[in-house]
């Protein structure tokens, strides 16, 4: 607690006493028992809400946008975030709304990407739905897992059994990927045992199979390959945090299916493989492997580590190596608060961007940027989210919420539906229809061909 008292002191906010920014109006230490983390994901949260939530240009779009990610796949993260928060705090529904509102059935997600999307930004829905089923118990929620799982493996697994199978990238049929993969390893560990159906275990005994017979664990490193070549080999990059990150989700669900040892092990081991490769040995702060020049799918990779860091943290039976990887957690969150966030007074005088127009509420802190080393740059919702995955993977097992704003949830404008012709797209980017109903802005360097972003 002295540590956090010496940080509460430096940045200015005061125990249990709400300053002068509007979050602190919301989030208090009281409120989650003193808990910092719970605190601090409760203010990183409600500027994250606050600032992008939601995009001016939802109207374009089958599915729920926060203001400036850079592709839908992103907005499947931020659903586990939401859900994670209220997980691990008793007593809290904040935002659940939000969460709840987010369901689409597999045609309405298939347009998001309209005409063609990438397999795995479609497997981030599928994980995110099933793990809101697995928290709240939503039937409508594990029906669409179920149904982009399915689509998955009849469209993306490669059925030539060449390399033993795996799932391809994107429709091109080229590349297989490590991540989609990885993301399926653990959908169907949890739809297993969600339904108990024998399908999803043999799902995961293929994809792992598949790990496997191409090598993609280093067998000396214990790092993740990124993907596979065409000869059944590990590619050798190792870069992206995420990839270690979610190959550990895979192994908690194949531990909770089988309660097998060796699944812990072989996942403390890829956990600390990639704290070793990805640590500044001079800050202690995870650091992708692109900083400072990630681009902005990559400056969500570290919130999806410390996440499924968590969801190890959560089964591990050694209390010791729990509490290493609490104090790991721990130091990010300090690098993060004394070098990396900026909260002035008022808050328009951080650098902050509004990718798709101006905030519906008025823009709140603390904001916090891609490098966790620091210094701040710049405020963004992707660089926002992964750091606000690191207060939620922090937060004391057994913190609840007490108070009239564990259940916060405020009003926001439903999307009103949007053509090219409302011109609702940044005017570098060209809008582009790719059904009668349906339409969606390219970036600035891509033109509009028939109804497909080239």
């Amino acid at each position: 607690m002295y540590i956090y008292s010496v940080l509460l002191t430096l940045l200015g906010i005061g125990l249990g006493v709400a300053g002068s920014h509007t979050a602190n109006t919301t989030c208090t230490m009281e409120m989650f028992g003193d808990d910092f983390n719970a605190y601090m994901a409760c203010k990183a949260q409600f500027a994250l809400q606050s600032n992008w939530w939601p995009s001016p240009i939802a109207g374009l779009f089958s599915y729920q946008v926060w203001n400036g990610y850079d592709g839908f796949w992103e907005d499947g993260i931020a659903l586990e975030t939401f859900t994670n928060f209220i997980a691990f705090v008793g007593n809290n529904t904040r935002y659940q709304d939000v969460i709840k509102s987010s369901v689409r059935e597999l045609y309405s997600l298939l347009e998001a990407y309209g005409p063609y999307p990438s397999f795995d930004d479609m497997a981030w829905y599928a994980l995110s739905y099933a793990r809101i089923y697995e928290v709240f118990g939503w039937d409508e929620f594990l029906k669409s897992s179920i149904e982009v799982d399915g689509w998955l493996w009849k469209t993306a697994w490669d059925k030539t059994s060449n390399c033993s199978g795996g799932m391809w990238f994107d429709y091109d049929f080229r590349q297989k990927v490590s991540i989609t993969n990885l993301e399926c390893i653990q959908v169907a560990g949890k739809l297993f045992r969600f339904t108990k159906n024998v399908k999803y275990l043999l799902h995961m005994k293929k994809i792992w199979n598949w790990v496997i017979q191409n090598g993609i664990i280093d067998n000396t490193t214990y790092l993740v390959h990124d993907g596979a070549l065409n000869n059944c080999t590990g590619n050798n990059f190792f870069g992206p945090t995420y990839l270690g990150g979610t190959l550990i989700g895979g192994l908690v669900e194949f531990y909770k299916i089988y309660k097998k040892e060796s699944y812990l092990d072989l996942a403390n081991k890829i956990a600390q493989a990639e704290i070793r490769n990805s640590t500044n040995i001079y800050t202690g702060a995870l650091t992708e492997w692109c900083e400072p020049n990630c681009n902005d799918d990559e400056k969500m990779f570290k919130g999806i580590f410390v996440r499924n860091l968590r969801y190890l943290m959560d089964v591990l039976k050694d209390p010791k190596q729990r509490q290493e990887y609490q104090e790991y957690l721990n130091l990010n969150i300090q690098t993060n608060l004394l070098y990396n966030m900026c909260d002035k007074v008022p808050i328009h005088k951080c650098n902050i961007t509004f990718k798709d127009g101006p905030p519906f509420y008025n823009v709140s802190g603390p904001l916090f940027s891609p490098n966790w080393n620091g210094p701040f740059t710049v405020g963004a919702p992707m660089q926002q989210t992964a750091v606000l995955d690191l207060f939620i993977a922090a937060i004391k097992p057994g913190t609840n919420c007490t108070g009239e704003y564990c259940n916060f949830s405020p009003n926001y404008p439903k999307p009103q539906p949007m053509t090219c012709k409302d011109y609702p797209c940044p005017k570098d980017q060209p809008c582009c229809q790719y059904s009668s109903t349906s339409y969606t802005c390219c970036t600035s360097d891509q033109k509009c061909l028939s109804g497909i972003c080239t």
